[in-house]
């Protein structure tokens, strides 16, 4: 099915309202890049309160396909920064579907939660996700058809040395070539930002995504059976403008690895499955 034509069809699940704006030719602005290609900026769940931008990006040739989300919690504006970088990019081949607000009531506030708490606790594998706003990330997520999904998220602390936080590290579906890439990502983030007087921030590789949790990271492996990563930059003595900056380099090898190559970017393509 489409992109539109999906579209079209989702209106019904969420209560009469579109997914994306008024589907038609008049909810979208479209640019054409350099190189050619094209971006599109549509609204996801427009006139709500939820309201917030998608940039789809076409790249000039044929390639797999990735979903960037950030902005998940409020509270955590390295993930949403990094997401908006990402989606100002022009790459060579692939297609993105960048959201990189995706709870913008919570990012008004600065708070983690929005009036339904947790966001990233609401998609349960196996089970329709839980809030409005969950279900229309997730039809987002599906009608993109993915080949990869990368959340960006801030978080507190050191890895493993600070409770109850999760530090700077990258946390990789179980289903292959996840875990493979999501080392080399943090192998290229600590050997060309993180100083060498800065040991307790070279990012670490976190527990496999298997479907276990009600995260977007975890139905991505449980419910698609897809490459997906969680990206983590922590606040700990690190600023958000240079936490946004080793996500968004993170963020750039995790693409270049599944074919999905930066234009001009500071990372090599290496490779990457072009088909799943």
């Amino acid at each position: 099915m489409r992109r539109r034509t999906f579209l079209a069809h989702s209106a019904a699940a969420l209560g009469g309202s579109a997914l994306i704006g008024t589907v038609g030719t008049t909810s979208a602005t479209a640019t054409t890049q350099a190189g050619g290609g094209a971006r599109t900026t549509e609204t996801l769940l427009a006139g709500t309160e939820y309201a917030s931008e998608v940039v789809t990006i076409d790249a000039p040739n044929d390639g797999p396909t990735a979903v960037v989300v950030g902005g998940m919690h409020g509270d955590e504006p390295s993930g949403y920064r990094a997401a908006s970088d990402v989606a100002s990019w022009e790459f060579d081949a692939g297609e993105l579907v960048i959201l990189p607000k995706a709870n913008r009531p919570a990012i008004e506030r600065g708070t983690r939660h929005n009036d339904n708490g947790d966001l990233n606790r609401k998609f349960p594998t196996g089970r329709e996700a839980e809030t409005k706003l969950a279900r229309a990330i997730w039809q987002l997520v599906e009608q993109a058809d993915p080949d990869v999904v990368l959340d960006l998220h801030s978080s507190q602390g050191v890895y493993r040395t600070h409770e109850s936080s999760v530090g700077q590290a990258v946390f990789p579906t179980v289903v292959d070539p996840a875990p493979a890439y999501a080392q080399t990502a943090i192998d290229t983030a600590n050997d060309t930002v993180v100083p060498w007087y800065m040991p307790y921030h070279r990012y670490e590789r976190g527990n496999s995504l298997d479907g276990s949790s009600p995260l977007l990271g975890h139905k991505v492996a449980g419910d698609l059976d897809l490459p997906g990563y969680i990206v983590e930059s922590t606040r700990f003595i690190l600023d958000p403008s240079t936490a946004a900056q080793w996500t968004s380099l993170i963020a750039e090898t995790l693409l270049a690895r599944h074919g999905i190559p930066r234009r001009d970017g500071r990372v090599e393509t290496t490779g990457g499955d072009k088909n799943r």
